[in-house]
């Protein structure tokens, strides 16, 4: 499927750069409409990186720890000492938030690109996914 759609692609950039340089002058109008609307879609796409990392920077996710960490502290306190299983789950999302916490700090110093982002914001939301669940299940 993956080699389709590349193979579909390159055909695509075939038969637009053809038409640029020696299609009819209707077929170069369209192409050069094209390629401008590519070349618009590459600067969106560089300012929304950017605006991504400027938020990063500013702290963006910063509330979303703390908040974990309150519903941790919570959880916690309701646990009985015979909850050992929930404990142990509990002990394990602590480090996983502590690792993503890592993961967002490395995140703020450097570029980040969509897809580091969209696989934080991934990781961000399985965290607290799992959190709602432990708190739903020591809540019965």
């Amino acid at each position: 499927m993956r080699s389709i759609i590349n193979i579909v692609i390159v055909v695509i950039i075939a038969v637009v750069g053809y038409n640029y340089f020696f299609g009819s002058s209707d077929e170069k109008s369209e192409s050069q409409d094209i390629v401008e609307q590519v070349k618009e879609l590459g600067r969106s796409i560089t300012d929304l990186v950017k605006s991504e990392k400027e938020r990063m920077e500013e702290g963006k996710y910063d509330g979303f720890f703390d908040k974990i960490e309150f519903i941790f502290q919570k959880l916690e306190s309701q646990l009985s000492s015979d909850d050992k299983v929930q404990k142990a789950e509990l002990d394990e999302l602590e480090k996983d938030k502590k690792e993503l916490e890592e993961e967002v700090k490395d995140a703020e110093g450097n570029e980040v690109t969509t897809d580091k982002k969209d696989k934080l914001e991934a990781k961000l939301r399985e965290l607290l996914e799992k959190t709602e669940k432990l708190l739903d299940e020591s809540n019965k």
